[in-house]
């Protein structure tokens, strides 16, 4: 298989490069162009963001990277359809994991760190005119959706500007909204490195997962009970029936799936975004 470097996220490196290179992606923008897109009166950044975790054992360790960076392009795109234009920060690929630390590779950060790095990174952003902020994350452990929003709290403090939310496209899920989309059985339990997120990267990054491991690993929906193991007080995957880090059905994964998830999620995001600017 030819190598594959982590440069290529920043990059985005993919067949419809053209297309994406019409994103307005803040880490490869020049100055002037910053300032142009000030002077057209954008005020709206998407914030990409994932840990680096472990996703059972047929995925890479930046799959919530991915599926953050996808799913803000998408909603960027759907929201330029509208004419409203937004910019993509640059993604953060650092944050709070711990349930995963029982397996090697896992990087967590501690919760502080959390909050205090939203909060300089949202008064960084409005300090630039982009004070409205949606974080568009492929993670969604409750622990670092708090720390997130702490930071949001902390930086509006600071800048009454500030109007952040980190985005509940996830809740999409837990609901089972997008059950008909999927060929689980039962996507709603399908909460890590099921079908959903195998699907999201076998429709971005085919290379990067083998996919007749994939088909060998069994549904696994311990998943029902994973928010209230954790709060009866589990702190690990281990301890809440994930013993190989993947909750769901990965082995009726595809990139169709893939696809559909992501066009839905984004349509979410796209209408939390437009409330948040009261649009």
């Amino acid at each position: 298989m030819e190598l594959f470097f982590p440069e290529q996220l920043l990059f985005a490196i993919r067949k419809e490069r053209e297309y994406e290179m019409s994103l307005n992606k803040l880490y490869l923008m020049r100055r002037t162009q910053i300032e142009a897109l000030q002077q057209r009166g954008c005020h709206l950044a998407l914030i990409p963001l994932g840990p680096t975790e472990v996703h059972g054992p047929h995925l890479p360790l930046w799959c919530d990277i991915v599926s953050g960076l996808d799913l803000a392009e998408r909603t960027a795109r759907k929201l330029d359809a509208q004419g409203i234009e937004s910019v993509i920060a640059t993604p953060v690929t650092y944050c709070e994991a711990d349930v995963t630390n029982v397996f090697p590779g896992n990087t967590s950060l501690r919760l502080e760190t959390v909050s205090m790095l939203f909060e300089d990174i949202c008064l960084s952003l409005a300090r630039a005119g982009f004070y409205n902020i949606v974080v568009v994350s492929g993670h969604a452990d409750p622990a670092n959706v708090d720390a997130v929003v702490k930071g949001f709290d902390a930086a509006k403090k600071k800048n009454p500007a500030v109007n952040a939310i980190y985005s509940d496209w996830f809740s999409m899920i837990v609901s089972g909204a997008v059950n008909h989309l999927c060929k689980g059985e039962h996507p709603e339990w399908d909460l890590h490195a099921g079908e959903i997120e195998t699907s999201f990267i076998m429709n971005r990054y085919p290379e990067l997962v083998d996919e007749a491991q994939i088909r060998a690993l069994p549904a696994n929906h311990a998943g029902e009970h994973l928010f209230a193991n954790i709060a009866a007080g589990a702190d690990n995957f281990l301890d809440c029936g994930a013993d190989d880090a993947y909750f769901g059905s990965p082995g009726v994964a595809c990139a169709e799936t893939g696809e559909k998830t992501y066009d839905a999620f984004s349509d979410f995001i796209v209408r939390e975004t437009l409330a948040l600017i009261g649009k």
